[in-house]
């Protein structure tokens, strides 16, 4: 009798023990994935996003949005410093980093995202978003 109570006890910890490797890491995934939001290729982490003066050549007399971002398929190997400019709904890419420590100056020209453009969604988005 205790045999039979050993190993059915032992089966049904064998199949949690499986059960919780397998439904951990998914978990974990899913909230890394909540972290960030992604329009067209570019994912963005919310909590970067932040009301900054420029420094970089041809900044706008205004504060601007700051944002980091990645490539949506890179695996965040690809960091790139981004401004938005809400009242032109003006974009650009300011810095990037490939290895997510040595930055590189970006052409420091800002281009126009209207209604109809792929990236009128992550304009919105950073626009409206809170900012502490």
């Amino acid at each position: 009798m205790k045999t039979r109570f050993y190993k059915h006890t032992t089966k049904n910890l064998s199949i949690v023990l499986i059960a919780s490797l397998i439904f951990i890491p998914l978990n974990t995934l899913s909230a890394r994935a909540e972290k960030l939001r992604c329009f067209v290729d570019i994912c963005i982490d919310p909590s970067s996003v932040k009301l900054s003066k420029s420094n970089f050549p041809g900044a706008p007399s205004y504060s601007v949005r700051t944002v980091l971002g990645t490539q949506q398929f890179s695996n965040e190997k690809l960091l790139a410093q981004m401004e938005v400019n809400c009242k032109q709904r003006e974009f650009r890419t300011v810095r990037v980093s490939e290895d997510g420590e040595n930055w590189s100056n970006f052409d420091p020209r800002w281009t126009l995202v209207d209604r109809n453009s792929s990236l009128s969604r992550m304009v919105d988005y950073s626009c409206k978003l809170a900012i502490e």
